[in-house]
């Protein structure tokens, strides 16, 4: 959509004012090494997956170690869970050089998140324990471990399983088994890297830690190989941890204090939402309906200058499927299913079918033959028991659902393409 391409423009406009080159940033791309070719690129994949657990936890607070030039703070600061986003990074002047990418773009100011979210900036080492991280739901780790030293390795564990204990770790490391079908190729594939390890080794250290500190652990690939090459596994795996809640299980109670040194934090604007679920779907289906009536008034309009019959119906009865409705995702985002978009209707201003599966509502034609303003004020929609909710929609503020944030945009230019399944 427009408003999309608008904000993915700002975002590389952004991202290239604050910074040009990251001092510590490692290779993210490993087909420079010749072989395999990943598509979307491997880093892309690795962030990807990211998402897409966060999509599932859903955790309000993630920190990312290791967090180096930003990319993977910039890719999930569009998930709406997230409360608190914070990378973690052992170079200061790296972490300082990437303020910019942190900052509200101008979409974020026109379309206000529904809750409080802040992206925070620190300097610290993934070994040292800090008080404030406690409580965060979801910690990352992505290509980190390889480049930390055997004393910090071994410290790691204490910090991030048994200070921190979040509910998900996720760590991803290089494939070592894999780099064989790099042509031309000996060593690691990062001059910074301290080991690179076998699935077997990867896996040992791992079930250790998850021992140690009561998680339980599922391994996984990213970045399949070429036909063949199963046997040797995808380019990067991946460890998911999930903490094991047991009668003994307690956050240690000991402080470490704050040693990490805040180096950005920036406070996005949001709309508070302050309706009851039932209110935010009824009042997104009322806001479907004005546009798709709006669309059938101008299809109408478009079919009555055609057409020199003058005997027009001064008011139209219009069924809107429910199973429609759910085709959007404003809609989708607050109602679940059918099911539960049938019960927030029941006893609503919205009217239902005998069978309660369509929305029934009434498209009333205004023979102000005087106006000649050509637009859909000449329609008054209305539904039964609205108490006139629908009329003069335009002016009606909560027909736009003002109280809590709309975030897919490109709303005032509604395509509607699923109307043709049903009209």
């Amino acid at each position: 959509m427009e408003g999309t391409d608008d904000k993915e423009e700002e975002e590389e406009a952004q991202e290239s004012a604050s910074s040009e080159s990251a001092a510590s940033a490692t290779v993210e791309d490993e087909e420079e090494f010749g072989g395999p070719v990943f598509s979307p690129p491997l880093y892309r994949q690795r962030y990807q997956t990211v998402a897409d657990l966060v999509k599932k936890y859903k955790p309000k607070r993630l920190l990312d170690f290791g967090c180096a030039e930003g990319k993977l703070i910039k890719f999930l600061k569009p998930e709406e869970s997230l409360e608190q986003l914070t990378g973690v990074d052992i170079e200061g002047e790296v972490l300082e050089s990437i303020r910019g990418i942190i900052k509200p773009l101008l979409s974020d100011y026109i379309q206000p998140r529904p809750r409080p979210f802040t992206v925070s900036l620190y300097r610290g080492s993934i070994a040292e324990c800090d008080d404030r991280f406690k409580d965060y739901d979801m910690v990352t780790c992505v290509e980190v471990i390889e480049h930390l030293d055997p004393p910090v390795l071994d410290a790691m564990p204490s910090n991030v399983f048994g200070h921190m204990r979040p509910s998900v770790v996720v760590v991803t490391t290089p494939n070592e088994e894999f780099n064989i079908l790099f042509p031309n190729f000996s060593g690691f594939r990062n001059a910074d890297h301290r080991f690179e390890w076998t699935r077997q080794e990867f896996q040992e250290w791992a079930q250790d830690v998850a021992c140690q500190f009561s998680y339980s652990v599922t391994f996984h690939g990213i970045g399949t190989g070429p036909e063949g090459t199963g046997h040797l596994g995808c380019c990067t795996q991946m460890a998911i941890f999930e903490r094991l809640d047991t009668p003994q299980d307690q956050k240690s109670a000991v402080l470490w204090g704050t040693p990490y040194e805040l180096i950005a934090e920036a406070v996005f604007p949001y709309r508070e939402n302050t309706l009851s679920t039932e209110q935010q779907i009824v009042q997104e289906v009322q806001y479907y309906i004005r546009q798709i009536l709006q669309r059938r008034v101008h299809n109408e309009e478009e079919d009555d200058d055609d057409d020199d019959d003058d005997d027009v119906a001064a008011s139209e009865e219009v069924s809107i499927p429910l199973d429609i409705l759910m085709k959007f995702q404003g809609l989708k985002r607050v109602c679940p299913d059918v099911q539960s978009l049938q019960a927030a209707l029941v006893g609503s201003d919205v009217r239902l079918s005998l069978d309660k599966t369509a929305v029934v509502c009434s498209m009333d034609r205004d023979d102000d033959d005087d106006d000649d303003d050509d637009d859909d004020g000449c329609y008054s929609v209305t539904s039964e028991g609205s108490g006139g909710k629908f009329d003069d929609a335009e002016d009606d503020d909560t027909l736009h659902n003002f109280d809590y944030c709309r975030t897919d945009t490109g709303r005032s230019a509604l395509p509607l393409i699923c109307e043709e399944d049903w009209v």
